[in-house]
């Protein structure tokens, strides 16, 4: 019984030793904090980790079990909340579109934890995500696009779904207040990394092996900013554990967030734009 846990520590520190094995095993490793925004900013210009095919299908590999397991009744505590989220709205069949779609298994987790109620589309930055998200799931609708500046007209979706994104897009500022205008009902930012204290701090690190760039956010500046935008905070979640302590010296956490879009003048009715009814 004892030689196999040997085993496994001597592979972890193994694995841990060497920055190939790390990368090429560990989902997220090789963390370093960044100065502040303007070295992010050239870190995300050649950090492009994203774009590569081989980040694809390393992300796809890792997402499959969970997709099992969700499919076995068994989902994961993030991908539970998302669905919860969107149904907290209390919109029968909203239009939603999800930005930072990558290669689209958050239309899986809602058609089979929401039973195929939502009006899915998708948009990322990434060719290479969206030709996988096309092929794997061809029923639903993908485009190649920027957060910061959605080709939407105002209020085009019922819900706005930020899907473990926000994290990676420098322009954060830019992606709230593109959200909150394509959105005519509701923002949803899922699996958000916050602090309670600290300041927000840029990180890189290497994702699915890969370089990109990633922010843990003061979780009092993110809900101002969004305020900012005409966000207002209805509801929250715990989401899954994400502590970066080790690197930054203070301890960090994920939510997600359910925001109801306030804009001014304008009376919402039960019935929603796109064809989405209120319950």
């Amino acid at each position: 019984m004892r030689l196999p846990a040997i085993v496994r520590m001597v592979a972890k520190r193994m694995v841990k030793a060497s920055p190939l094995l790390r990368r090429r095993i560990m989902t997220s490793t090789d963390y370093r904090v960044l100065f502040d925004v303007d070295e992010a900013r050239k870190e995300a210009a050649s950090a492009r980790g994203w774009l590569a095919a081989r980040t694809v299908a390393r992300q796809e590999r890792a997402y499959r079990g969970l997709m099992a397991a969700m499919k076995r009744g068994e989902p994961r505590l993030d991908l539970r909340v998302a669905a919860d989220a969107v149904k907290a709205t209390g919109i029968v069949r909203p239009r939603l579109i999800e930005v930072g779609c990558g290669s689209g298994y958050y239309f899986e987790v809602f058609e089979t934890l929401l039973h195929g109620s939502v009006q899915y589309s998708g948009v990322d930055y990434s060719r290479s995500m969206i030709e996988r998200a096309r092929a794997r799931y061809p029923s639903a609708t993908f485009e190649v696009g920027d957060g910061t500046r959605m080709r939407y007209d105002d209020a085009t979706f019922d819900i706005v779904f930020n899907g473990v994104s926000l994290m990676h897009i420098i322009e954060f500022s830019a992606a709230i207040r593109e959200a909150a205008r394509v959105a005519s009902h509701y923002c949803v930012f899922h699996t958000v990394p916050v602090f309670d204290e600290h300041r927000t701090t840029f990180l890189r690190k290497h994702a699915y092996g890969a370089p990109v760039v990633e922010i843990i956010f003061n979780k009092k500046e993110l809900m101002a900013l969004c305020a900012e935008h005409g966000l207002s905070l209805e509801r929250q979640w715990s989401g899954i554990p994400y502590d970066v302590f080790d690197i930054t010296g203070h301890h960090s956490r994920t939510e997600t967030y359910l925001f109801a879009v306030q804009r001014s003048g304008e009376h919402r009715s039960n019935k929603c734009t796109n064809g989405g009814t209120h319950e």
